[in-house]
């Protein structure tokens, strides 16, 4: 593991308590909002929107470790930038902007009315400030675009600054739907489109032969399902505690920062509540992905 503050995992999911269910209530789940990404045969072969990165930027970001409990902007913030990434891989006129997590974290705590000095947020609220509130890109705060603890901690106290939320108010996320089963996820990225996910669920921080990592412990995390495999049924998560962690090995040209999760594991983290599956638009097109994000041949 490549980074010492590695001892204890910074997280900061706050859980799924009544603040929380409150704005989960906004949306729907993605069964009930979008049935037709349901029809079909199921897949089989390995689904890896995760490849898009590659395929826009050259490599996987770059990303920096978080630095306080503000995991909710990181996952919110990935998911964001790999949805950027999809939307341009199927031909979309987009151009890439890292995603500024400080102010997803710093409006999500506005929304959920827990500005203050302690550590934490909700993914529920987090989607509500994405598709009410907006976004900013790192490009857009300028030099002071880099990540950095304080100004999350700063912003997570006070809330964004009114020049920044104004910033923000063009660049609203589409649409969000609740993901709480397999099939749900399955159907979410079968169509490109990322799923956040906050839970208690913790894990051992060496990935096995297959990429694996075995659940152990409790952390209120959040973290962004970006692939899916058959073979050993499971999910690829992306966390954010920087590069090469966890350690051991990578399968199916995932990137360093990412692990999978067994099936049965999985239900468990989505069966919490807390866990989104993010869009451009309301509706939730159906898509076929590319042919090449099946394969770890075609990195």
């Amino acid at each position: 593991m490549s980074d010492p503050l590695f001892h204890v995992p910074l997280c900061g999911w706050l859980g799924a308590d009544e603040t929380q269910k409150r704005h989960a209530a906004d949306f729907p789940s993605l069964r009930a909002l979008a049935p037709h990404l349901f029809e079909g045969p199921a897949p089989t072969e390995p689904i890896l929107p995760y490849k898009a990165y590659r395929e826009v930027l050259g490599s996987d970001p770059q990303y920096p470790a978080q630095r306080i409990g503000d995991c909710v902007g990181f996952g919110h913030g990935h998911g964001n930038d790999l949805l950027q990434c999809i939307e341009i891989s199927l031909g979309q006129p987009y151009v890439y902007q890292e995603t500024d997590t400080e102010f997803i974290y710093a409006a999500s705590r506005e929304v959920a009315g827990i500005l203050g000095r302690s550590d934490g947020s909700y993914g529920s609220a987090a989607v509500k400030a994405m598709t009410t509130m907006g976004m900013v890109s790192r490009k857009m705060l300028g030099p002071e675009g880099v990540y950095s603890g304080q100004r999350a901690k700063e912003w997570g106290l006070t809330g964004p600054p009114s020049a920044v939320v104004a910033e923000a108010a063009p660049f609203k996320l589409g649409g969000a739907a609740a993901v709480s089963t397999w099939d749900e996820l399955q159907a979410a990225l079968a169509n490109g489109y990322p799923t956040t996910v906050c839970c208690n669920q913790g894990f051992t921080m060496t990935r096995d032969a297959q990429g694996f990592c075995d659940q152990q412990g409790t952390w209120g995390h959040c973290m962004v399902f970006v692939g899916m495999r058959f073979d050993r049924p499971g999910a690829c998560v992306l966390q954010s505690w920087g590069p090469n962690v966890p350690d051991g090995p990578t399968v199916l040209a995932q990137p360093s920062y990412s692990f999978w999760v067994d099936q049965k594991t999985v239900e468990a983290m989505l069966a919490e509540g807390d866990s989104w599956a993010l869009s451009r638009t309301p509706g939730f097109e159906k898509r076929a992905l590319p042919p090449a994000w099946k394969y770890d041949s075609a990195a």
